[in-house]
């Protein structure tokens, strides 16, 4: 059917426009809102995706041991980059200091300063003597996490890798307090050796959950990663 007008368009056509302009402005907003939000939403899909790759070491792993120590039996934890290690056992499982800190020693000078924060609060005629470590083939790297109100909590080197003209270190910080851990003041430590270099240290941090540690655990125990 064919419209004719004739004369002026009444006032009813010409609010019935504008209606239909106010609806097509309307639909065209809501129509570029909805691309617009679909375009957010991938890219937030996307980004999460690319907030937890896998870590490689794109260089050379670097070995890792731990300091001599008393031997524990305990779960064995596995490295980022193959092989596992235990975990942070004395005398280097704890360093009573307030804040959290990471140290590379690279000379028995630095190791017998460091020695003495260590056992600052030990009594005199208790404090063992430093450790015997070969500086010409190795240093230690230390992380330590500051106090902590509950136990619960670790700090855990396990990973090392030469790449880029330096060596990254990685390490673990176990969010464990909200567990129903034990209420008592500590401050987990954790210190390796490493081959000696000259190269800067680089340390990569990660930060672990109370839910993800006690998941991990689980597998651990079963056997099953």
């Amino acid at each position: 059917m064919d419209w004719v007008l004739d004369g002026p368009v009444p006032w009813l056509a010409a609010d019935s426009l504008d209606n239909n302009s106010d609806v097509y402005r309307r639909s065209r907003s809501m129509k570029l809102a909805l691309i617009f939000f679909s375009i957010l939403t991938s890219l937030s899909l996307w980004f999460t995706r690319q907030e937890t790759p896998p870590v490689i070491c794109r260089g050379e792993p670097l070995p890792i041991a731990l300091l001599p120590g008393p031997k524990m039996t305990s779960v064995a934890l596995p490295l980022r980059f193959g092989g596992t290690r235990q975990f942070p056992r004395p005398p280097i499982n704890s360093f009573p200091s307030q804040n959290a800190f990471r140290l590379v020693i690279k000379n028995r000078d630095e190791f017998n300063d460091f020695w003495k924060r260590l056992t600052a609060q030990v009594p005199p005629d208790q404090v063992p003597p430093p450790l015997e470590i070969d500086f010409s083939k190795e240093m230690i790297v230390v992380a330590a996490m500051g106090q902590r109100p509950t136990s619960g909590y670790w700090t855990i080197i396990d990973g090392a890798c030469e790449v880029n003209g330096q060596v990254e270190v990685f390490v673990s910080n176990v969010d464990g307090g909200s567990c129903g851990q034990l209420q008592v003041v500590t401050y987990p430590a954790d210190a390796v050796r490493l081959p000696q270099t000259d190269l800067a240290v680089v340390f990569r941090e990660t930060q672990i959950s109370c839910t993800q540690w006690q998941n991990q655990l689980m597998h651990l125990l079963r056997g099953d990663g």
